[in-house]
């Protein structure tokens, strides 16, 4: 039987306990199914929320980690024409592409952007098709709008402020540390960029808004930082939850279930009817899964949009497939600017 690495969580723990094994390579494909052999994954706050026992959409261990990479297509079943063997594609699926190669149904996979590296490619399937869905989808902004960015020099953050600003939205974004103010400021030159550990956000909002709010709110943290979110919203405006990152807990501690059942985002219906503004949500692996003709135009619209406006991926970090547990660490302590990878096979993208 023949092996490939691959890293498998057989049991949920602190990133220390991300290892490569040697498991069997997929076989032969179904009539529907492809196998790609993968040159890098994106890692989402998906995976650490896996790894930890966190996320209700993760399958049963012990599984490969991994929902979004790039590389080509190895083999491919009888029925499916939408590619050829040796074709660059990115996926986008449940689990499995942190591993030499994965085996998905042909709707998990698409083709790859031309013009583009391997390595950007790989994060395309979980960032900017969550900023897709959230801004268009969702929000449905509309040219001239505002858009507050919370966690805005994270990857999605980025993607986010990026589409935003293509889109003719003025964006304004939250950060933690100077390094990552600087950078929404002066690389990616955002309209605002309020550093939240020393600024007031809703203060400083309401004063670039000249005191009506923003229309749009990208929120993935949860907690004090959500409820802040809805206090900057104008009338009619729209807060889009894509996660809660404030959320940890251990099932041995007790008292941190607690404090994670606090930090979920609760919404006032009568506040919400009384103050005019939405509170919307969605899940792009539920869409991945069982809504793809959903996805289909979404993506053909974001190429269009990151090839027109010549929009790169902010790629922080590359780590190996035995740097897992680090590359993991980088975005739980928050020093990443942007999307981290794994380099699963790097000479594919020559």
């Amino acid at each position: 039987m023949t092996k490939m690495k691959a890293v498998v969580l057989e049991k949920t723990g602190p990133a220390e306990i991300l290892r490569v094994k040697e498991v069997p390579r997929p076989s032969s494909p179904g009539t529907e199914e492809v196998i790609v052999k993968m040159a890098f994954a994106g890692i989402n706050y998906a995976d650490i929320l896996s790894r930890k026992g966190m996320y209700s959409w993760a399958p049963k261990r012990p599984f490969i980690l991994g929902i979004e990479g790039s590389g080509v297509i190895a083999q491919k079943g009888e029925e499916v024409e939408e590619c050829e063997i040796g074709e660059p594609v990115i996926v986008g699926t449940q689990s499995g592409t942190y591993a030499e190669y994965i085996k998905v149904h042909k709707s998990r996979i698409f083709p790859a952007f031309p013009n583009y590296a391997l390595r950007e490619n790989a994060t395309i399937a979980g960032s900017y098709m969550t900023s897709m869905v959230a801004l268009k989808e969702m929000a449905r902004v509309r040219q001239g709008e505002t858009i507050l960015v919370q966690a805005a020099a994270g990857a999605l953050g980025i993607t986010t402020c990026q589409l935003a600003k293509a889109m003719g939205l003025k964006v304004a974004g939250t950060a933690s540390k100077e390094k990552k103010i600087t950078f929404l400021r002066e690389k990616l030159r955002i309209d605002l960029a309020i550093n939240y550990t020393t600024q007031d956000f809703v203060r400083e909002i309401k004063e670039w808004t000249r005191g009506k709010g923003v229309n749009v709110v990208l929120e993935s943290v949860g907690g004090k930082v959500f409820q802040n979110s809805l206090r900057v919203l104008a009338p009619t405006g729209r807060i889009v939850l894509v996660g809660a990152t404030s959320i940890s807990y251990s099932k041995k501690n007790p008292f941190s279930l607690y404090k994670a059942w606090r930090q979920i985002p609760r919404v006032n219906l009568l506040k919400a009817i009384r103050r005019s503004y939405g509170v919307l949500g969605f899940h792009l692996g539920w869409l991945l899964t069982s809504s793809r003709e959903i996805l289909t135009p979404i993506i053909k619209e974001l190429q269009e949009i990151i090839v027109t406006n010549d929009i790169h991926p902010v790629i922080d970090n590359v780590f190996t497939l035995e740097q897992a547990s680090e590359a993991h660490r980088r975005i739980e302590t928050r020093e990443n600017i942007g999307k981290v990878i794994l380099a699963i096979d790097e000479t594919l993208e020559t």
